[in-house]
């Protein structure tokens, strides 16, 4: 079973009554730093890179004089016929001096470093060892949205805190810092921090899994997984970028704080977490048995529980033959006990329309891309809106 991600994120969000965010309780005693500590850690770092072809995000990680090094994705600037504006947290725009492509074929990481001049005083980054960054490593993705209808330089930066769900060893693009956490299209780019307030990645990669039906179609399922190439392959590429160690921060101390430990689950909590792992390094099976005695503790979070049983039901069926039966519950059934406990689930009725069109109940599958979009529409998710609405022309 494999589960390949698009690498452009246009990801879940939390609006009350619409959607159901796929994200993960933490105490406050598990943090090193609190969220509010590390937004105002990652504010004055984090820039927007705009452009005519779209909305993009960055962080500064060098300064020489007056001139600033920007590191981001490479698909945000991947065009060289375009002009590219960074926009820093003081509302100031300035044109790219110069864009250094560190992705020039398919097997090279996304990254890609942009300079702009400024008068104006800003922070540079602290960089960590991504390498530390193991499963259950606490993690806050920062970036502009474009959302709501917000585009360019209306965007408004979030934050988001998340947990590391799996470390691949090889993934295209270089993407093998994989989380769970909500982001948004416009966050490409964007920093990913530790629990310190130390970049250890860039997020570039979300929201879909790709599964194929047995219809022989390969259906984007809505996941919430994320991912972010690791600082260190930058580290490793700073030649090619022009730039001298010397001219970075970097911290490699041990964060106060280790990761979650699923070793011996004992609440809804950690059963969770240790499923989504397991889901995400494609042990479907054994996530399943995890989300299911979470559901015992009768957690807050039960329709994402739910969802996230559609999807590994989803992916088991993905893998089999088209006459052998999955073993208990199927994703529609998953998905609709999702919908019972959050009516405003818009990726649980967007899974759910895949799942019926996999049983051949186009009218069934209509009706749920509608609703989706209707609460895409709703939470100002203006790119999966236009995706749900793509998919009923082509049904109808």
């Amino acid at each position: 079973m494999n589960i390949n991600f698009s690498r452009y994120d246009t990801l879940t969000t939390l609006l009350a009554g619409t959607t159901a965010a796929l994200t993960i309780v933490i105490s406050q005693s598990a943090i090193a730093k609190t969220p509010q500590e590390v937004a105002s850690i990652a504010g004055p770092l984090t820039v927007q890179i705009n452009s005519s072809l779209g909305d993009g995000s960055g962080v500064i990680i060098a300064k020489k004089g007056k001139t600033y090094t920007v590191l981001t994705v490479n698909h945000v600037v991947e065009k060289a016929d375009v002009k590219y504006t960074v926009r820093t947290s003081k509302g100031k725009n300035y044109q790219a001096t110069a864009v250094t492509r560190l992705q020039t074929a398919e097997t090279d990481p996304d990254l890609a470093v942009v300079k702009f001049e400024s008068p104006e005083e800003y922070p540079v980054a602290t960089i960590a060892d991504s390498d530390q960054a193991v499963i259950g490593t606490q993690i806050f993705v920062y970036g502009y949205p474009a959302t709501g209808g917000l585009f360019g330089a209306e965007r408004e930066p979030e934050l988001s805190p998340g947990l590391v769900t799996s470390r691949p060893g090889n993934r295209p693009e270089g993407y093998t810092l994989r989380y769970q956490a909500v982001t948004w299209s416009g966050m490409s780019g964007g920093p990913v921090f530790d629990s310190e307030g130390r970049v250890i990645g860039l997020h570039g990669q979300g929201e879909f899994g790709f599964a194929q039906t047995s219809s022989g179609e390969v259906a984007p399922i809505k996941t919430g997984f994320n991912a972010a190439v690791p600082i260190n392959t930058f580290i490793a590429k700073l030649v090619a970028a022009g730039i001298n160690k010397s001219e970075l921060k970097v911290d490699h101390t041990p964060a106060t704080i280790g990761p979650v430990s699923t070793a011996n689950p004992q609440d809804a909590q950690a059963y969770y977490f240790r499923g989504l792992s397991l889901l995400d390094q494609g042990d479907a099976w054994e996530a399943i048995a995890d989300f299911t005695r979470a559901l015992a503790f009768k957690p807050k979070y039960t329709p994402e529980l739910y969802f996230n049983i559609g999807n590994a039901r989803t992916f088991i069926t993905a893998g089999l033959p088209q006459t052998e039966p999955t073993r208990g519950s199927t994703a529609i059934q998953a998905y609709t006990r999702a919908i019972a406990a959050n009516p405003g689930f818009a990726d649980a009725y967007y899974n759910r329309a895949l799942a019926y069109l996999d049983n051949q109940d186009q009218p069934k599958a209509i009706a749920d891309f509608q609703k989706a979009a209707e609460l895409y529409k709703q939470g100002g998710r203006t790119s999966a809106y236009q995706d749900a609405l793509s998919r009923i022309k082509q049904l109808q």
